[in-house]
């Protein structure tokens, strides 16, 4: 796809926002946490990677890195195996600490790899059209 490193943790770092529900992804292991249950929205609960999931920051990469520095992360918490592989790479940790440490480095790459990903474009059309 044309990818580096930087983008790939970059565009990791999108799960600053946002939650994860079972009967979507398949992966989310509680059906509600204590940043979740009140929603907003109609389909409140989920799992978020994030306390203030609402709020597009570094914080992704510093509780990664914390989780990590103290053997655990916080059990309301959503950490999937291909979030805590940016720890595990050594291409993808150097940059993964680095946001974790500098804010404005993140955005700076994410709207790089965000815009270079959108520019690949997408040739995902199923059959039955999009349903949300």
């Amino acid at each position: 796809m044309g990818l580096e490193d930087i983008d790939i943790v970059a565009l990791s770092g999108a799960h600053t926002i946002g939650r994860a529900h079972e009967d979507r992804s398949g992966v989310c292991p509680m059906a509600s946490t204590k940043f979740t249950k009140d929603g907003p929205g109609s389909k409140k609960g989920g799992m978020s990677w994030t306390p203030d999931w609402q709020k597009f920051d570094n914080s992704y990469y510093r509780i990664l890195v914390d989780a990590e520095a103290n053997g655990r992360s916080d059990e309301d918490l959503l950490q999937l195996s291909t979030d805590t592989a940016l720890l595990e790479d050594s291409g993808f940790r150097a940059v993964a600490q680095k946001f974790a440490n500098d804010q404005n480095e993140f955005f700076k790459a994410y709207s790089i790899s965000h815009k270079k990903l959108s520019e690949l474009g997408s040739k995902f059309d199923p059959k039955g059209g999009f349903v949300i």
